[in-house]
């Protein structure tokens, strides 16, 4: 029986851009080329950015926990909700597309 793909293994794969260890960009565009590439662009930078790139600077961990991954991710999107929370992600999202404007080139080029 096949694996079918769902948000959540969105949230992990994505989340692997930022480890530590090298990207693997044709695995994580293997699961995104499941979604419409605004959804996997939004997700990326109002969500996953924002858990996830404190490990650029740090060099913290390999891989990120996927139970935190999806939390965190349930927890944004709980919040979002609240205007002043809504106006936070779209400042960030700016922010984020910017600094990680590489990454997501390369990877929208596998797309």
């Amino acid at each position: 029986m096949e694996h079918m793909l769902n948000e959540e293994d969105l949230y992990v794969t994505l989340s692997d851009l930022f480890a530590a260890s090298n990207i693997d960009y044709e695995n994580i565009a293997s699961v995104a080329r499941q979604f419409p590439i605004k959804y996997v662009e939004s997700v990326l930078f109002n969500y996953i950015a924002p858990i996830c790139h404190y490990n650029v600077i740090t060099s913290y961990c390999m891989a990120f926990d996927s139970t935190s991954i999806i939390n965190a991710v349930n927890n944004i999107k709980k919040n979002e909700n609240r205007f002043i929370n809504r106006i936070k992600i779209r400042i960030l999202a700016v922010y984020f597309k910017f600094k990680f404007k590489d990454e997501w080139q390369k990877l929208k080029s596998l797309l």
